[in-house]
This record gives C-alpha cells, structure tokens and sequence, in this order.
C-alpha cells in the first residue's frame, strides 16, 4: 500500500527543528527517527506511533487506534492511528509528542 503522501509531510512539518531527528523507510510505510530511533510513521494512510508498553492499556482504552500487526503477531509498543483521528493539528501534535516522549526515554543509537 503507498505511504499517504499529505499525512507524510505533515509529520515532516511537526517535526521540523526537532533536534536529533531523521526519516527512513520502514516495512509498509515511511519512518521518522529521534536520535537513532523509530519514533513514528506513516503505514498506509495512517500514522505509526511508538509508546511505551506500560502505557498499551491506557492508551488503547481511549478507542482511537489499534496495534500494528505484523505477520500476525499483535505490538504492544506500535500503534496504528487512523487518518481522520489525526486529521486536526492537535490530535496529530498530541499523538507525535506521546512518541516523543516515549522515545526520548531510550539511548540514542
């Protein structure tokens, strides 16, 4: 499936200025690292986020995305949020900055 261009370029955008950041391809999709590490994406046409999987239960509770699924094994660290969900500026700013702040927590690469 081809990465959704305008929701590519809108995390390109956001994340702009950030110190340590990077873009790389990823399987399905098109990446975003922070100091070596995946920090999110874009997968289809939805936007891939990395959280902490302390926080999968909590997060999944606000019934916005769903975990990525790769050859059939369910993440608990990668979710998937739908396009629409992200389409407003905050949304799409709240859920960059939840990996952000996730990401950051881990030693750069």
């Amino acid at each position: 499936m081809p990465v959704d261009t305008e929701l590519h370029a809108r995390i390109r955008e956001h994340l702009r200025g950030t110190d340590g950041i990077g873009e790389t391809r990823i399987t399905g999709g098109a990446g975003f690292t922070l100091h070596g590490n995946l920090l999110c994406g874009v997968m289809g046409d939805e936007l891939l986020v990395r959280i902490g999987k302390a926080d999968f239960d909590r997060v999944m509770s606000e019934g916005t995305a769903h975990p990525m699924t790769m050859a059939g094994k369910s993440s608990r660290s990668w979710l998937l949020v739908p396009k629409d969900v992200v389409a407003e500026p905050a949304e799409l700013t709240r859920w960059i900055e939840r990996a952000k702040a996730f990401v950051a927590t881990l030693p750069a690469k």
